[in-house]
């Protein structure tokens, strides 16, 4: 195994840290637009509209679908227009809808709302912010990609049970305008002053691509040909699937274990600083070893922590499910937003993790949808979660079967 010497953190100019940040805050500006945050109004946006779980679910699978068709045609805007404009766009469009979310009165505005919310909060905006810090970063690019991450950690930490309590206290829908307030007048402004220019110094072309890209030859239509991608493609969906299923579904999870939800939402911190410590982690490891080489161990947290919830009734397990959740995500933030650059290189790699990354939602989109369907029809989430440990770990195995072609195919984009 050939270990690559990683640059030291003081390599960094302030440029390119001003970068990274910049990426941190916009992963921090599209939680409006994730599970975690929208599965706070569950209950209340249930009785509202009188919706079961299934039908919610149903909707929200609807929406989400949406979202990841318009995705795959909006995702190859990251390769034409320059990162810090098209992240202003989005998170103006991202603010716009927090304010129609506030003014709903009738189910199929509902949808339309939350459509929108996953589009530009878990679709694009997380879309280019990922995509600048794989492009525009090459030695640096897992930690990059790592710390840029730290910024839906720390909304995961503090907002669900931010939420809750607010939601209490002032009601959903004027929640909801606070979003959208600190959206423009906070975070906006802040991605406008920190991706000024490009991270190398100088302005970013018209464009958007960055100097001396690799992978020309791969376009969306080729990747869209290639047995690999599609091989890769059923493991990454099982964290957005499984995770927003089980987060979307809070509600009914905690009645189903006799938890507190109070309880059950205070401990996502954990959920959070593991995200945290284990992205850093990996962030290294990628720079140091290949993000390919971890994809094997990716989902076998994830697999702990559903056989956890299948089998452990009490409270104090929902640290330790939420510790699984935490090391497969913050771990597959770095592998897999490297992994598409060491395969296709970056010339085309907005319009590649676009194809992904519409996996990634309609993976979010199925997750609940199904589960809900499934509890209307009396079978339980902790039932349910077996199924989910078993295609985790068949997932992982075939990672692990994977591992020979994926190689090749690393070694040949290194020499691009």
């Amino acid at each position: 195994m050939t270990l690559t010497p990683t640059p030291a953190p003081s390599e960094l100019t302030g440029r390119r840290a001003g970068w990274i940040a910049g990426g941190l805050v916009m992963t921090l500006a599209t939680m409006p637009g994730q599970t975690n945050f929208i599965a706070q109004f569950n209950a209340v946006l249930r009785a509202e509209f009188g919706l079961s779980s299934g039908l919610f679910g149903g909707l929200y699978t609807l929406a989400t679908l949406t979202s990841a068709t318009g995705l795959i045609f909006a995702g190859a805007l990251a390769d034409r227009i320059a990162p810090r404009k098209l992240a202003l766009a989005i998170m103006a469009g991202l603010a716009a809808t927090a304010l129609l979310m506030s003014r709903v009165e009738n189910l199929p505005l509902l949808v339309v709302a939350l459509a929108l919310l996953r589009f530009f909060g878990q679709g694009m905006l997380m879309h280019v912010a990922l995509t600048a810090m794989a492009r525009w970063f090459d030695r640096f690019r897992g930690r990059a990609l790592s710390f840029a991450m730290f910024g839906m950690t720390l909304g995961d930490s503090l907002l669900p049970f931010t939420l809750t309590v607010s939601i209490a206290a002032f009601g959903w829908r004027t929640v909801w305008i606070g979003t959208a307030c600190a959206l423009a007048l906070v975070l906006m402004p802040l991605v406008f002053l920190l991706l000024r220019g490009s991270p190398e110094g100088g302005a970013v072309p018209a464009g958007g691509p960055a100097p001396a890209a690799t992978g020309l030859e791969w376009r969306r239509a080729r990747v869209l040909r290639d047995p690999l991608f599609w091989a890769i493609l059923p493991g990454i969906m099982a964290m957005p699937g499984i995770g927003t299923l089980f987060i979307f579904h809070q509600a009914d999870l905690v009645e189903a274990k006799g938890w507190d939800l109070t309880t059950f939402t205070a401990f996502f911190p954990v959920l959070a600083g593991t995200v945290a410590a284990s992205s850093l982690a990996a962030g290294v490891l990628v720079d140091r070893l290949g993000a390919w080489r971890l994809m094997p161990v990716l989902l076998l947290p994830l697999a702990l922590a559903c056989l956890a919830l299948a089998t452990v009734t009490q409270a104090w397990s929902i640290p330790l499910v939420f510790l699984g959740f935490g090391l497969t995500q913050g771990v597959m933030n770095p592998v897999m937003g490297a992994v598409w650059v060491e395969l296709y290189g970056t010339a085309h790699i907005g319009a590649i993790r676009s194809l992904a990354t519409a996996a990634l939602v309609a993976a979010s989109a199925l997750g609940p949808g199904l589960a809900g369907w499934l509890i209307d029809r009396g079978l339980p989430l902790e039932r349910q979660a077996v199924g989910y440990a078993a295609f985790c770990l068949a997932c992982a195995a075939g990672y692990a079967l994977l591992q020979p072609r994926i190689r090749r195919r690393a070694m040949e984009g290194s020499r691009a």
